[in-house]
């Protein structure tokens, strides 16, 4: 009998129309990828999206969570029979939240990255691999500790866990990258992996800063569990009342996240002139991140107030529009990005 091949077809459909259900502004901004390149990056937010439902949307204890990382972790690797097993359980608990669903359709995922070609289906295992094995640690901890303690310890597990969740996905867009369009000279492909955990960690800081309302009062501080000792403060203290210290560590978190982004452009210089399209697509994010920033940082009631800062579609546009002149030269590039400089400290 003829072997039995799977027409992925309607896996690369279910890709497609899950996306926008799971972040809108990604489903944006990975228009801009096309062919390989494209199928790549999408399946790898996929993935990265279902790692971070087995914390946020799955409740439970820590070897709960912990063995349902190993699992995912597992079937990365290939094991077909710890994805199937996953994919089962997360079903049964779904009850139509769409992160869960890309859990309960993982092996969908798996068969599109085994579709994949070799160079860009090994940058996107190590890279999900690393986050997800960076976000069992972290969550499973945080599931042994008493209601209402920070999330983090110290400066340098805010660094350590920027790095597990958004500075490795940085190092895996650029090995995807290399994988289609080539490395270059060796020096510039360093220098270009040296650098592409700042992306990702000036995205998280921001995220972590922009969502300090809405998490706090849902029991997750990021916010090291040092700054607030400096200060005498409990997580809770973080929200509800203005009081000078909060915003002074509102304060440090975003001169952090302003530094990193700053960093965005020498990162953008590594990248040919001629890749428009993966520029923009790296740029995309930092300018709307330093706009939320401005943003947030000129809210009377921020971070204590319950408001997520969001910029206006209208920003979000014209900030997109207006790179698209800009993007082909290092020069102009920089002057739209310092054109939207966050209030309150260095514009970088």
């Amino acid at each position: 009998m003829p072997e039995f091949v799977h027409d992925i077809s309607a896996d690369r459909r279910f890709s497609r129309e899950i996306l926008p259900r799971v972040s809108r502004t990604f489903a944006l901004n990975i228009r801009l990828l096309r062919g390989t390149m494209g199928d790549s990056v999408r399946l790898a937010y996929l993935l990265c999206r279902a790692a971070d439902a087995l914390e946020d949307s799955w409740p439970g204890a820590a070897e709960d969570i912990r063995q349902r990382f190993e699992r995912f972790t597992s079937a990365l690797a290939g094991d077909g029979s710890a994805a199937a097993a996953l994919a089962s359980r997360a079903d049964s608990v779904a009850d139509g939240r769409d992160d869960l669903v890309l859990v309960a359709r993982l092996p969908r995922l798996l068969r599109l990255l085994a579709a994949l070609p070799a160079a860009h289906r090994a940058a996107l295992v190590e890279g999900v691999t690393v986050l997800a094995s960076g976000m069992s640690r972290y969550a499973a901890r945080a599931a042994a500790r008493p209601a209402g303690a920070a999330y983090l310890d110290d400066e340098t597990e805010l660094d350590d866990y920027c790095w597990v969740v958004a500075g490795c996905v940085g190092v895996m867009l650029t090995r995807l990258f290399e994988a289609d369009h080539g490395a270059g000279d060796a020096t510039t492909a360093r220098r270009r992996l040296e650098l592409a955990p700042i992306v990702g960690r000036a995205l998280q800081l921001t995220n972590i800063l922009l969502d300090w309302p809405q998490d706090v009062r849902r029991g997750r501080c990021y916010l090291p569990a040092s700054w607030l000792a400096e200060h005498g403060l409990a997580a809770a203290d973080l929200v509800g009342s203005d009081r000078p210290a909060v915003r002074a560590l509102a304060e440090r978190l975003a001169a952090r996240a302003r530094d990193a982004l700053a960093r965005v452009p020498d990162y953008l210089d590594l990248i040919p002139a001629r890749q428009v399209r993966y520029r923009l697509f790296c740029l995309w994010p930092a300018l709307w991140a330093r706009a939320s920033l401005r943003v947030a940082m000129a809210d009377p009631e921020f971070p204590w107030g319950p408001r997520r800062p969001r910029i206006s579609r209208a920003e979000l546009l014209r900030t997109s529009l207006g790179s698209l002149l800009t993007i082909h030269r290092p020069d102009t590039m920089r002057w739209l990005y310092r054109s939207i400089a966050p209030t309150r400290g260095a514009a970088g």
